[in-house]
């Protein structure tokens, strides 16, 4: 299968990738703080349980990035996003864009996580790390 050639420019480097998974996770974390805030649970413990249901989702988006097991986390992910509603108790209604969000950012995520990178250049004067 022929290999795509990009411009070096179009492909990140390592500090760039940082750069952006530091980026979109915050980001993300600040629409999911907008989505859950109109949660409403019946008591402080069904509340509690919701957050970990989405709390559990929102580490395995981490660990996409983070584990040299990137794709069973992508597909465990996957799983999670898809049935976080029967994670949820019965008693709290997982919000409309809740599922929407936390499938954008995992599918974000997985999409940097495989895009090609390439080493940080030296600083000047300095010679290039080798591998």
């Amino acid at each position: 299968m022929p290999r795509l050639h990009l411009p070096k420019s179009f492909i990140a480097t390592e500090s760039e990738y940082r750069a952006n998974l530091a980026g979109m996770n915050t980001f993300f974390g600040a629409v999911l703080g907008f989505v859950i805030a109109d949660v409403n649970a019946p008591d402080n413990m069904d509340f509690a349980m919701f957050l970990m249901a989405t709390s559990t989702v929102v580490i395995s988006i981490l660990y996409i990035s983070a584990s040299p097991y990137r794709l069973a986390y992508s597909a465990l992910t996957l799983v999670f996003v898809v049935g976080l509603p029967q994670l949820a108790p019965d008693s709290v209604a997982v919000p409309a864009r809740l599922q929407i969000t936390l499938g954008v950012w995992a599918l974000l995520t997985v999409g940097i996580e495989y895009f090609p990178r390439r080493p940080d250049p030296a600083p000047a004067g300095k010679e290039a790390p080798t591998a």
